[in-house]
């Protein structure tokens, strides 16, 4: 019986203390919030709402640039397609331009081709025409050719029998150039170009002079003829200024 007793007495107790416990706890969380924890708690709430209002701001300003820039980008495709339009007109332009000077310079070239063509056409009959009559003067003027001088053999071959050509000359008594070229020998250069050669002309020389060219040997020896000269050397015994005796007896050369 008093075992009962102090278990229901331990019982009574525990529940009392947890009751009380929990009232305890439930004053506790009624008991209204300090001072301080309310203007910390507005603080923060002022500071929330600040950032909201920045982040406002910012999403607005963002939203006006995207909005600003998605205008400039349309705006940019007008103005490029504009472009590209008035470029292709430009360019369609100045390919008709291009096609119309072509079309111009082959009209051109086909008219100055017809008239060159035509010119020349009418020089070459001027020509045939002026060849033919200058070949009629010339068979004309070689039938005349006496028979007296006739072209047995040259140097080139024989162009046509009569026609001969006869030139003569001297290099002169006081304008005769003598070199020497040894001592007993002298040299000097005769020009026939006056006469008109066209081929290599059979030449004959012999020496003039006023004294002791008698005693020289080479007046008739010529060497490296062509149609405009030939080549003289002269010996003649040993003397001292062979060219200044030359010039002072007069030595020359006919042919």
């Amino acid at each position: 019986m008093r075992i009962i007793l102090m278990l229901v007495t331990t019982l009574m107790f525990t529940v009392a203390t947890g009751e009380e416990e929990e009232e305890a706890v439930l004053l506790n969380r009624a008991k209204p919030p300090s001072h301080d924890t309310v203007e910390d708690l507005k603080d923060m709430l002022v500071v929330t709402m600040q950032n909201i209002v920045s982040n406002n701001d910012l999403v607005t300003q963002l939203t006006q640039k995207v909005v600003q820039n998605m205008l400039s980008v349309g705006q940019c495709k007008v103005e490029m397609e504009d472009m590209k339009k008035s470029y292709s007109e430009e360019i369609a332009k100045l390919k008709e331009q291009i096609e119309s000077m072509k079309e111009e310079l082959r009209s051109q070239i086909g008219t100055v081709d017809a008239e060159l063509k035509g010119q020349i056409e009418d020089m070459g009959a001027g020509h045939n025409t002026t060849l033919a009559a200058l070949s009629g003067e010339i068979r004309e003027e070689i039938s005349q050719i006496s028979s007296e001088v006739t072209i047995v053999s040259a140097e080139q071959g024989i162009r046509d029998r009569k026609c001969a050509k006869v030139c003569a000359g001297t290099t002169g008594r006081t304008s005769t150039t003598w070199v020497n070229y040894s001592t007993t020998g002298i040299r000097t250069t005769t020009d026939i170009s006056g006469c008109g050669f066209v081929t290599v002309p059979t030449v004959t020389t012999s020496l003039e002079g006023a004294s002791s060219h008698w005693t020289n040997s080479g007046g008739s020896e010529i060497y490296s003829v062509t149609t405009t000269q030939f080549v003289t050397y002269i010996n003649t015994p040993p003397s001292a200024g062979l060219r200044s005796k030359a010039s002072e007896y007069k030595w020359n050369m006919e042919w």
